[in-house]
């Protein structure tokens, strides 16, 4: 029941509508993208393409995976953009954003008969996943002419534990 008010909460925040809040500065289509990392439960963690388009709306979206031996691990996030203000060179916005991470990791442990002598190994995956949904605010702050840092403050509902969660995000992405 959390999640789906959770969702209703995100869906009302970010559909007010396309108008330009006070303080918003026109359109600007040489900072209106970014590449670069995030990391964050609710926004996933990994590479990062990030797009705020002229109706103060954004979307940004993150991949991370990696195998390493018989272990592997895959995080994806989407995330929802509403620009609230744009001085030119900072931004504050809602943001909302669902991930998901999986890990998996091959296990061997010895088949044994039925006197308990080892007779061989048994291999099998041990999965471990979960998902995470959230809602929050964020300031993308320039560190320099073409990079900015994001900083999230999300609260996040973790599906492991059906908690909610006050839990940061950050990331670093290169405007253009």
């Amino acid at each position: 029941m959390r999640a789906a008010s959770v969702v209703l909460f995100l869906f009302v925040l970010l559909a007010t509508g396309p108008r330009a809040a006070s303080g918003q500065t026109p359109y600007d289509p040489d900072r209106n993208q970014s590449v670069g990392a995030m990391a964050g439960a609710a926004s996933g963690a990994g590479l990062m393409y990030q797009e705020i388009l002229p109706s103060a709306f954004g979307y940004r979206g993150t991949l991370l995976l990696w195998k390493l031996g018989d272990s592997s691990f895959v995080d994806v996030g989407v995330s929802g953009l509403r620009v609230l203000s744009d001085e030119g060179g900072w931004r504050i916005y809602l943001v909302g954003g669902l991930a998901y991470w999986r890990s998996s990791d091959e296990e061997q442990e010895p088949r044994l008969d039925d006197q308990g002598n080892a007779v061989g190994e048994r291999v099998f995956d041990d999965v471990d996943d979960s998902w995470a949904l959230g809602l929050g605010v964020g300031l993308d702050t320039p560190v320099s002419e073409r990079v900015a840092v994001n900083l999230e403050a999300v609260f996040t509902y973790w599906a492991d534990s059906g908690d909610l969660l006050p839990l940061p995000q950050i990331g670093i992405g290169y405007r253009f």
